[in-house]
């Protein structure tokens, strides 16, 4: 199996170095960018298996690089670093279309557990297909349909539709969706699970919440339809 390519977006040369000194350590191929544009011609030649992408960069910051390769059809999975402690900010992240954050200063074990969690989304090998209220869910290609049109989705969408379909007719607890799709990585705030919540009713267009349906103190309810 070929090592995974990560591109590395962070202007602090220290920092810089050091994530490509742990990462190439583990076994990872790492190419570098100081600054959005950069970022963005490095993706033009090849596109990564995974982003690390800072949330403050010189020109343009780190949500608007996300915002931009989402808009641009790219879905591999991004892994921002933030120094900010605010939950708005961690929110507007994933928003624009982060998979994963990771607050400043790290650990290297923390580092390498939210990488290899991010890059196994990717490197899937189950042929399981769920299907509830006219969504498909196809874990081996990792396609989501709606009606029969596949749907644009980050990896952490996806993951996210997939258990709640996989889970249809059942209610499901946000310490269920923590320990499964944010692999209990870290303690997420409740509101940041309503973001892609959010997200998806808007996907789905579920305008009425009648499909995901939010079971107030619990968790969520996916119809089967």
């Amino acid at each position: 199996m070929s090592k995974a390519d990560i591109l590395i977006v962070e202007d602090d040369a220290t920092i810089s170095r050091f994530l490509e000194l742990e990462l190439k350590h583990a076994g990872y191929d790492v190419r570098k960018a100081i600054d959005g544009k950069k970022a963005l011609r490095a993706i033009g030649e090849a596109e990564p298996d995974l982003l690390i992408l800072d949330l403050m960069l010189p020109g343009a910051d780190g949500l608007d690089v996300a915002k931009d390769i989402r808009e641009r059809g790219r879905d591999f999975p991004i892994l921002m670093l933030t120094a900010r402690v605010e939950t708005e900010d961690v929110v507007n992240g994933f928003e624009v279309g982060a998979d994963d954050y990771l607050r400043k200063p790290f650990e290297i074990p923390e580092l390498m557990s939210r990488v290899s969690a991010l890059l196994k989304r990717i490197d899937r090998t189950e042929v399981d297909i769920y299907e509830a209220s006219g969504v498909m869910i196809d874990i081996a290609r990792r396609v989501a349909t709606l009606s029969g049109e596949q749907l644009t989705l980050t990896a952490r969408e996806f993951d996210l539709l997939a258990y709640l379909v996989r889970n249809a007719g059942r209610v499901v607890s946000r310490d269920e969706i923590l320990e499964t799709v944010w692999k209990g990585q870290h303690a997420t705030d409740s509101n940041v699970i309503e973001v892609f919540v959010c997200h998806l009713r808007n996907k789905i267009d579920d305008r009425d919440n009648m499909i995901i349906q939010t079971i107030r103190g619990v968790g969520y309810f996916f119809a089967k339809g």
